[in-house]
């Protein structure tokens, strides 16, 4: 049996975890190219039972906009779903795993989101915007597939918290630059 000081160190960094650093960056453009134009939150996401061993799953669209000439994203709320256990639980435990698992999720919703941007800042007018949108899709599947390989869907608080930097700094930058 574990030392009872030895449970109360791995409790405390259980609870303690990484604070999640995320906020919204908006653009300067009129017309936002991630919807909505700020971070989803558990009411956003289809609350479901589920055998699953993930807690939550966030889906994305990808869109095009002839119009504007430029590509956009928007949370797909009905394929986008959080086990019930997780939206506002009393158990302070569950709580801040709730808040770790929200924090990940966001950061798939981002990911998607700086993928869009960086591509509206790198289309001219001789661009196909569909064959844009097939690419864009294509990198942002990617890196959202390396991002839960990587953070083991978002267990391992110290990636989590290395992608989390550098998605916000890239997003940060992508806002300086326009």
């Amino acid at each position: 049996m574990p030392h009872k000081s030895s449970l109360t160190l791995v409790f405390f960094w259980f609870i303690s975890g990484c604070a999640p650093g995320l906020y919204w960056i908006h653009e300067s453009s009129s017309i936002p190219s991630c919807q909505p134009d700020r971070l989803p939150e558990w009411h956003d996401f289809m609350p479901r039972h589920s055998k699953d061993q993930r807690g939550a799953e966030t889906a994305i669209r990808f869109l095009v906009h002839p119009s504007e000439r430029m590509l956009g994203m928007a949370f797909d709320r009905e394929n986008s779903w959080v086990k019930r256990d997780f939206v506002e639980p009393e158990n302070p435990i569950l709580r801040r795993l709730s808040e770790q698992l929200l924090a990940h999720e966001q950061l798939h919703f981002l990911i998607s989101c700086l993928v869009v941007r960086q591509a509206n800042m790198s289309l001219t007018e001789q661009d196909d915007l569909f064959k844009a949108l097939e690419l864009t899709k294509s990198i942002a599947q990617r890196l959202n597939l390396q991002y839960d390989a990587v953070t083991n869907h978002g267990l391992n608080l110290d990636a989590q918290q290395i992608w989390e930097t550098e998605v916000m700094r890239q997003l940060q930058q992508l806002e300086d630059q326009s």
